[in-house]
């Protein structure tokens, strides 16, 4: 009965709930939304990387470097230049918020990006069996 279950598992389910989460902040829901439709290595990979550029760029902001070829500035446009929709997506959620703050939500929802491919494994070995 659970591999029955577990076989027709929906990964979605906790992108679904933060989507629709009223205590959750604005931006989280739109940003579980956005990644809803990801795969789940390559949705995780590439919140996490935008999250770690961010973070980053805050760091960078706290240390009051204002240098236009920072390595933080550098590498978010490299991930912009690569012109990926789902990063550039994300990116375009949280721009406009403190860099603080843009990186502890896309730090939020790399987290819950990576539960969510980690589900995978289990589940595979359970259905399997």
């Amino acid at each position: 009965m659970i591999r029955a279950y577990l076989a027709s598992y929906d990964f979605n389910l906790p992108l679904g709930d933060a989507a629709v989460d009223p205590d959750l902040p604005l931006v989280r829901r739109r940003l579980a939304s956005l990644a809803s439709s990801e795969g789940l290595d390559g949705g995780y990979y590439e919140a996490q990387e935008l999250a770690e550029a961010f973070l980053d760029a805050a760091r960078e902001a706290n240390a009051d470097v204002m240098n236009d070829g920072s390595p933080a500035r550098n590498k978010l446009r490299d991930i912009l230049e690569r012109d990926l929709d789902y990063q550039r997506e994300l990116f375009e959620e949280v721009c406009e918020l403190p860099l603080a703050d843009a990186a502890a939500h896309m730090c939020w929802l790399a987290d819950l990006m990576k539960k969510r491919a980690d589900m995978a494994r289990p589940i595979a070995e359970i259905v399997r069996k």
